[in-house]
């Protein structure tokens, strides 16, 4: 099968991967998790995420305090300094999301390496880049939430971005704000969408999973003690802190930025806003369409497995170990034995062989290869594990 990765490059990914298993076992190897390892940390997000919610005051001025003043800078203030655990809880929070970013890019770059990414998988690449997208806004939305300097130029720079769009420009901008200029509804507009397109997440890995029979959605307990643990040492020896409170009558100009969430931010402050969308926009449809070339199978052929149809007892093991939903159980014609008899999606095949290993009865084939040499295979490799 025609593949675009350099083969040196897929060698050294599984002779990395191999090395790791005469260390950790594959039972413990993360790379066989990778997919799992931003999961986790989407659970933790969530976690900790509610827990400084219970806190937080979606404000940014001081209309009914005049003496003690409230709003969304004071209450991250109390988190971090006053409230028991409340920094730590904030620290995991930040640290869990960049952790988040750093796996979905590795998973991303694995699943391309090892060429996992094309024809019957393009379904789960093309969400995954979704989801990718959707994580950066969340996280720089969680920024805005802060309400300090940097925040507000944040939020100026991202309105002004929106408004330089052509014909929808205005409308994204005044959903943004939540009206025509930044308020207290700003606040609770920010809070809404970092909270609800955070749980928009879910629906997207539906997507992401659906054509997988057995996804693997969670570490073992002891990569998750692990992935915590580096968690915490981040918390404790690079504590968050906040800047100084935002002043929507100040022109703040220059903040610090985080390298996994905030990138897009130095882009648009180097370069014409036109050529900022049109790189945004088009390297996002670009990464989109990684897999589609390899949809012409007349280029790039994969030879789906075959049923063979007097030899189908309809048990359906193959069925129920193919990985991408390939073969599907259909009613049997009239006379036959069997209720049910195999068929092959041939879209969705990608030849591994999985269900020539799975069928009892040598009832299934691929093209060219015999199934006595897959089942071989199979268990070679079964023994080396």
């Amino acid at each position: 099968m025609y593949s675009s990765i350099p083969k040196g490059m897929t060698d050294l990914t599984l002779a990395i991967e191999k090395a790791t298993n005469a260390v950790l076992t594959n039972k413990y190897n993360p790379f066989y998790y990778h997919g799992a390892l931003p999961q986790f940390y989407l659970w933790v997000l969530f976690l900790s995420g509610l827990l400084l919610f219970a806190y937080y005051i979606p404000t940014i001025d001081n209309a009914y305090f005049s003496e003690n003043l409230v709003n969304a800078w004071t209450s991250v203030d109390y988190i971090t300094d006053t409230l028991p655990f409340g920094a730590v809880v904030r620290g995991i929070h930040r640290y869990a999301g960049d952790a988040m970013v750093i796996t979905i890019v590795l998973h991303a770059l694995r699943v391309w390496i090892t060429d996992r990414y094309r024809q019957y998988r393009w379904t789960q690449w093309v969400t995954g880049i979704v989801l990718l997208l959707m994580v950066l806004f969340i996280g720089q939305t969680g920024y805005y939430l802060v309400w300090d300097e940097r925040s507000l130029v944040l939020t100026r720079m991202t309105s002004s971005a929106l408004e330089a769009l052509p014909f929808v420009g205005p409308g994204l901008k005044a959903w943004f704000l939540n009206g025509a200029a930044i308020t207290n509804l700003t606040l609770s507009n920010f809070l809404f969408i970092h909270i609800g397109l955070s749980f928009s997440l879910l629906f997207g890995l539906w997507l992401h999973y659906v054509r997988m029979t057995r996804p693997v959605i969670t570490p073992p307990p002891a990569i998750n003690y692990i992935l915590v643990a580096v968690l915490l040492v981040f918390v404790f020896l690079l504590p968050i802190t906040s800047g100084k409170m935002a002043d929507i009558n100040a022109q703040p100009t220059s903040f610090e930025i985080d390298w996994f969430f905030l990138w897009p931010y130095w882009l648009l402050a180097h370069m014409d806003t036109t050529m900022y969308w049109v790189l945004m926009i088009g390297g996002s449809v670009a990464l989109c369409l990684v897999p589609f070339p390899s949809l012409y199978k007349a280029a790039h052929p994969v030879e789906a497995a075959e049923v063979v149809l007097n030899k189908c007892t309809g048990c359906s093991f193959c069925s129920k170990d193919c990985p991408y939903q390939a073969i599907e159980m259909v009613p049997a014609p009239a006379g036959s034995r069997f209720k049910l008899l195999a068929t092959v999606k041939a879209y969705r095949c990608s030849g591994c062989g999985v269900c020539v290993g799975a069928c009892a009865f040598d009832a299934i084939d691929l093209p060219n290869l015999l199934d006595t040499d897959v089942t071989a295979k199979i268990k070679a490799l079964a023994e080396t594990k």
